[in-house]
């Protein structure tokens, strides 16, 4: 009988030592050396019924990746449903102007939600990329995609059609960045600007809808400019959460910021390619929504603050202030 207690008893410490978060395997532990050896029926039962109480696991955080100076000037425009509309995003040219630099895109004006698949992508490319000769191809099932943006729920027929889109898009866009020496004020900013000319972002593609097999060829241009660059880590994770456009855009902007100053409300609108050609009115109600998403799941404090002249404070939380070189 007491051969049967001690191997019930290594049972559960076998048990605790699989398990990794500290908290738990204190609180579990606890359980364990309060239980008696006089009822092993009963503290095995109870034992599991605490660890069938235990808090989840908190899914892994994916972090995704966009060179630093394309998060601060982006090619991604938060857009209205009018505004999303096919007729409206063909283009033949856009200049964008913000005080971190310059873009210049031409062909078609991209969405947010375009974002979230190019970020899925170069993820998934930073480990999968294959480099035959002077070529960046990666080899993929969509359904890998697929799930990394919107889980295994998202397998909808609506799901592919809308990345298969994206990736005609990334062949139809052309742009140019010009970057600016932060360091320097003023018009010496201007005098110290950096041209780069990407052309698109995908050469070419093949698709097997039948299998969803899928082959996709990035311009080799744009790849080398985005493995020379230094990256701004993007909480893909908590990106999925978000509901808003301008709130994903925000949370682009201040991935690339430890320590912003105070801001106006037009000059972080104008930096994120918001339509700002609207009554300030219908911005504040907007730019306000942003805030308060972003203070719901944690990337902005309390102390963030619109004030009543449009300058706004961040109250950045330090998890998100996070720049990998």
């Amino acid at each position: 009988m007491e051969k049967k207690t001690t191997t019930t008893k290594e049972e559960m410490r076998n048990c605790l030592e699989n398990i990794k978060d500290p908290g738990l395997k204190k609180a579990l532990s606890n359980v364990l050396s309060n239980l008696q050896d006089t009822d092993q029926n009963g503290e095995v039962a109870k034992f599991r019924e605490e660890i069938s109480k235990a808090p989840m696991k908190e899914t892994q955080k994916i972090l995704a990746f966009l060179p630093h100076q394309m998060a601060k000037t982006s090619i991604f425009f938060p857009m209205s449903d009018r505004e999303l509309k096919s007729e409206n995003r063909r283009i033949t040219r856009i200049e964008h102007k913000t005080g971190w630099g310059q873009i210049v895109i031409e062909g078609i004006k991209l969405a947010i939600f375009e974002e979230d698949i190019f970020l899925a992508l170069i993820k998934i490319a930073k480990d999968k990329i294959k480099t035959p000769g002077n070529e960046y191809i990666l080899e993929i099932n969509m359904k890998e995609i697929v799930k990394m943006l919107y889980g295994s729920s998202g397998y909808t027929k609506q799901s592919f059609v809308r990345i298969e889109t994206t990736l005609q898009h990334f062949q139809l866009v052309r742009f140019e960045l010009t970057t600016y020496t932060w360091k320097k004020k003023g018009k010496e900013r201007l005098k110290t600007s950096t041209v780069r000319s990407l052309g698109n972002i995908v050469s070419s593609y093949k698709y097997d809808e039948k299998t969803k097999d899928l082959t996709i060829k990035f311009n080799p241009e744009f790849f080398a400019y985005f493995l020379e660059s230094m990256l701004t880590n993007i909480n893909f994770t908590l990106r999925r959460k978000l509901k808003k456009d301008g709130s994903k855009a925000l949370l682009r902007f201040l991935s690339t910021h430890n320590k912003p100053d105070k801001m106006h409300m037009l000059t972080v609108l104008n930096a994120i390619n918001f339509n700002i050609n609207q009554p300030m009115f219908k911005l504040r109600q907007l730019f306000k929504t942003y805030l308060a998403e972003l203070k719901k799941h944690g990337v902005l404090g309390k102390k963030t603050k619109l004030y009543k002249d449009d300058v706004v404070f961040f109250d950045i939380l330090p998890h998100t202030k996070h720049i990998s070189d």
